[in-house]
């Protein structure tokens, strides 16, 4: 009798469709993430390269710890990730302060150049600071020679000093997205007592609200360090040229510059950096649990009290706008310069009787730029789409449904964060040569390489989305029986869409600027844009990086802008993906 007087909708939501798309999902999801990297291992012990049939071996790992430099490399990399994580931490948690708990004039500005810095892409960083601080020919040891009557110039960005200041200029803004909402929602009766008592608002930071924030810091040190320890763009371009390698820098060698290449080789050392990735991932996700248990306890929407600085704003205000300068307008002004110039040579005012317009026909005239042009922002756009969509389906099964086994489906889609780009790249170009589908040297095979790669971060925005969105909606249509799709086609993604906009524009951003995977696995076919700004950095055509690094940010730039104004994105959503 009740089954008679159910509606027509609520007889078909009885039909299995909600396991039936968690079973279709979880399989796509753990293809994505196991498949790949089961062939790396398997790759790690056998002879031969993807194209040929060999056998089982340990001689590649024999091979990778006998290499004369790898102890070298290995301190490379520790001392490299420590030292940026150090000072991405410094940076990032200061502007976090400063921005988001002080009266500081032009705070809004400075939040938004933080977005800017997010997006500056780290080829276009490289290149930038090369300008400005090579030996020879950098602007600022040139001056500095001048106005302190050096001999030597002071500084040298091909170092691992200039590495790792560089890499904590550009990886700050992460640190900031993360730490600065602890900022924000803490409850600041603990301050306002101590400031009561006749402490200082140093006293007050150092001995009060750091140490309030330090769960949030911790997780963000832990991640940073992650970043460092798999980081490519900045340790091969600054640092190899030099002879100072780091992990993924050796992997690159061992595959794309090694005649013939030693896939060996390559698969042993990629395989022994995934395993520390993921012992570091794992104690991320622990901290990060621990970080959401500490700000919900300090109560959902509260917002701390705005500390007052005095005639001391004015001073934080300049060393903002000082930071910004040296980070965001002296860099691409060296770019815009660059641009104009056929060979950018030593800074003299010789050089402005050299400026042309010729670059920028020279790139338009280029078909490979043209190509990677179109392919970059066609995967930007519809692979980032993708990406999102498959988020939100993971996410609404993970948060939202009662299902079996969606905790599984979650942590499967969270393990590719731990994959450094370099790993991943060589473990899809295993995975898909061995496999007999037209894929390989393609279009296709970076759109499964990003999207596998950067799901965890898209899903990480689009949770926080979830999480905040009250269940009655899906309970009132459950109530009219509305079904598993209908719930989620009609009700989750039309109140979804600021998060689902936020994270395609992070997905847009990322996928445009991504270099370590892409250089593994691009050919003739698929070439994309900071593949070929790395091949016109390493081949020396200064002007056309610096006209092609000029259009690549004003493109990204518009695209932020016209997003944040059509779906109001705010920059705290991106936080929420760190």
């Amino acid at each position: 009798m009740t089954m008679t007087a159910l509606p027509p909708a609520a007889r078909r939501s009885r039909l299995p469709v909600g396991p039936i798309v968690m079973v279709a999902v979880g399989l796509l999801v753990a293809f994505l993430a196991l498949y790949p990297i089961a062939w790396l291992l398997v790759g790690s012990f056998r002879t031969g390269t993807p194209f040929e049939v060999g056998h089982f071996t340990f001689a590649n790992y024999i091979d990778a710890y006998g290499e004369p430099n790898i102890l070298r490399t290995i301190k490379n990399t520790l001392v490299f990730a420590a030292g940026q994580t150090m000072g991405a931490i410094t940076l990032g948690t200061l502007l976090a302060w400063i921005i988001t708990r002080t009266n500081t004039p032009g705070r809004a500005v400075f939040e938004f150049l933080t977005l800017v810095l997010f997006l500056f892409p780290l080829i276009m960083a490289v290149f930038a600071w090369t300008m400005l601080l090579s030996p020879r020919r950098g602007l600022i040891n040139i001056v500095l020679m001048w106005a302190l009557g050096l001999e030597t110039p002071p500084f040298d960005v091909n170092s691992m000093g200039g590495m790792i200041f560089v890499q904590s200029l550009y990886v700050a803004p992460l640190a900031f997205l993360i730490i600065a909402p602890a900022f924000a929602t803490m409850d600041s009766s603990m301050e306002e007592a101590a400031r009561m008592t006749g402490a200082r608002t140093l006293r007050i930071l150092r001995r009060i609200t750091l140490p309030l924030a330090l769960p949030a810091i911790a997780s963000a040190s832990v991640l940073l360090f992650v970043i460092g320890l798999e980081s490519f763009d900045i340790p091969q371009m600054l640092g190899a040229p030099k002879g100072i390698y780091t992990y993924p820098s050796l992997i690159y060698h061992a595959i794309g510059v090694r005649v013939p290449a030693d896939y060996g080789l390559g698969t042993a050392l990629a395989t022994s950096l995934l395993g520390a990735t993921l012992l570091l991932v794992y104690l991320y996700r622990r901290l990060t649990r621990r970080t959401e248990r500490y700000e919900t306890v300090k109560g959902k929407g509260h917002r701390a009290a705005v500390t007052d600085l005095g005639p001391w704003r004015w001073v934080s205000a300049a060393g903002c706008w000082v930071f910004f300068f040296f980070t965001v307008f002296l860099p691409f002004g060296v770019l815009v310069l660059g641009s104009f110039l056929g060979f950018f040579g030593r800074f003299s005012w010789a050089m402005f009787n050299r400026l042309t317009l010729d670059n920028y026909p020279r790139l338009f005239a280029h078909p490979r730029l043209i190509d990677a042009m179109i392919n970059s922002l066609g995967l930007a756009a519809i692979g980032g789409a993708v990406c999102v969509l498959l988020a939100a389906v993971v996410g609404f099964i993970a948060i939202k449904s009662k299902l079996r086994g969606r905790g599984l489906i979650e942590g499967v889609a969270m393990l590719p964060i731990s994959f450094p780009s370099t790993v991943l790249g060589l473990a899809l170009l295993w995975a898909w040569i061995v496999v007999p589908l037209p894929i390989y040297g393609t279009v296709l095979i970076l759109a499964v390489a990003y999207i596998t790669r950067y799901l965890p971060v898209a899903l990480r925005t689009v949770s926080g989305g979830l999480i905040q969105m009250s269940n009655e909606f899906e309970e009132a249509a459950r109530m009219t029986g509305a079904g598993w799709l209908t719930i989620f086609g009609r009700i989750i993604l039309p109140l979804m869409k600021p998060a689902l906009a936020a994270a395609w524009l992070l997905m847009f951003m990322t996928f445009v600027r991504e270099l370590g995977m892409s250089i593994l696995l691009v050919g003739r076919g698929n070439a994309v844009l900071s593949v070929v700004m790395f091949d016109y950095y390493t081949s020396g055509e200064q002007g056309l990086l610096a006209a092609a690094s000029v259009l690549l940010m004003l493109m990204i730039l518009s695209v932020v802008i016209v997003a944040r104004q059509v779906f109001r994105i705010r920059f705290s959503q991106f936080g929420s993906a760190a």
